[in-house]
């Protein structure tokens, strides 16, 4: 009888620093907003009825960012703790001496987590730890609602941010000449530090690039993982060309997020388990859509 490899029993300690870094990102930005609008130009003045509806769109996006980006990083997605001796017999198993174990198809090791991730996706350097077959849900929701895209709402928390302070933006940009804008909202940590902007435009100028970027950066990383969840592939396996575990959109969609997969876009903690264990897969001739 195979003993059971126990990771547990092995230290893994993902690093920390990207997620200390992303945090005062997030601070920073959080900071400079409130000085922008406190004591900067300010945002455009809103309706009772129109600043409840921003009021409320900010804590719904703000209370799913907060909730995806916990389910995200308590969700361990590796082997550890994970059964796996005697099980190595199938095809697509390999071994990782890394870890000293057997470990299944899809899976991968990860040499900034030092263990090998069930259904390994890639490793996200911002949050400090991989995407894998337990933390891809919370990963896809928290990039949807960073970046505002599809049909779920009308913005994302950055672009909502951007929005917000569009008319404090255009009314600066009128205010100077056309290279001196350019200069500021390309280089701003140049313009303050040579004394040719204040404070309060400087703070705007960073806070709509940042969220400007930010939008970009998550849209196309909602997109291209998008693409792959409706094909039920991994990263690594679109690199490569592999479809074997493409079981058609819907099948997909349900073996990423499980059979609620068209609410949990709307709450992080909406019950929706995930079907299989991350050790074994349906795949393409398992559900008939390849031919034997």
């Amino acid at each position: 009888m195979g003993q059971p490899w126990a990771v547990g029993s092995a230290e893994w300690a993902p690093a920390r620093l990207p997620l200390v870094l992303t945090a005062l990102w997030a601070a920073a930005v959080g900071l400079e907003l409130a000085y922008v609008l406190v004591l900067g130009p300010g945002p455009p003045p809103l309706g009772p009825l129109a600043r409840a509806l921003h009021l409320v769109l900010a804590a719904f996006q703000l209370l799913n960012l907060l909730g995806n980006v916990g389910l995200f990083l308590r969700s361990d997605p590796s082997i550890r703790g994970v059964m796996l001796a005697g099980r190595g017999l199938g095809q697509g198993w390999a071994y990782c001496y890394q870890c000293q174990s057997q470990v299944p198809p899809r899976s991968g090791h990860c040499s900034s987590c030092r263990v090998c991730i069930l259904r390994r996706d890639h490793h996200c350097r911002l949050l400090g730890r991989c995407v894998g077959f337990r933390n891809y849900r919370p990963f896809l929701c928290l990039l949807l609602h960073a970046a505002g895209v599809l049909l779920l709402h009308a913005a994302g928390v950055l672009l909502h941010v951007s929005v917000l302070l569009g008319p404090a933006l255009s009314a600066l940009l009128r205010a100077h000449a056309p290279l001196h804008t350019a200069a500021l909202l390309l280089l701003p940590w140049l313009m303050l530090l040579t004394g040719r902007v204040s404070l309060a435009q400087f703070a705007l100028a960073f806070v709509t690039d940042t969220c400007v970027a930010g939008a970009l950066l998550c849209g196309a990383g909602l997109l291209l993982h998008g693409m792959l969840l409706l094909r039920g592939q991994t990263t690594w396996e679109w690199a490569r060309g592999q479809h074997s575990y493409d079981l058609g959109p819907c099948h997909s969609l349900q073996a990423a997020l499980g059979p609620r997969w068209v609410l949990v876009w709307l709450w992080p903690f909406l019950a929706s388990p995930l079907p299989g264990d991350g050790i074994t897969f349906q795949t393409a001739v398992d559900v008939g859509l390849v031919a034997s």
